[in-house]
């Protein structure tokens, strides 16, 4: 039994390795920061919106540098009020080890009425 607890104990001091200095990890989206996008005010029915697909590049300091529209809603102002409300999304920067560096996020939003 004492070998067994000592095994255990050994376990649980054992060191925690650092992660590869070379390893990517890429940039992701805090939970919870991003705000609802206003609705435009155009007359469209929602039926007849397609999800709107952002491709953000995000800065080493973890904000937005550029936004592009990779799939359209269908409507110029409903992709261009998606981009404004997932811009202001707070976001942590990809990382090359431990530097932060710049990397790409890709979103997608569905236009609901709730």
């Amino acid at each position: 039994m004492r070998h067994l607890l000592l095994f255990a104990c050994l376990l649980l001091a054992a060191p925690v390795y650092a992660r590869s200095p070379h390893e990517r990890i890429p940039a992701s989206v805090v939970a919870g920061s991003c705000p609802a996008p206003q609705w435009p005010t155009t007359r469209v029915w929602i039926h007849d919106l397609d999800p709107v697909g952002i491709a953000f590049v995000i800065g080493p300091d973890g904000r937005v540098l550029t936004a592009r529209v990779e799939q359209s809603a269908g409507h110029r102002l409903w992709d261009e009020a998606t981009i404004v409300a997932l811009s202001r999304c707070r976001f942590l920067p990809a990382r090359l080890g431990a530097k932060p560096v710049r990397g790409v996020i890709k979103m997608r939003h569905v236009w609901t009425l709730d």
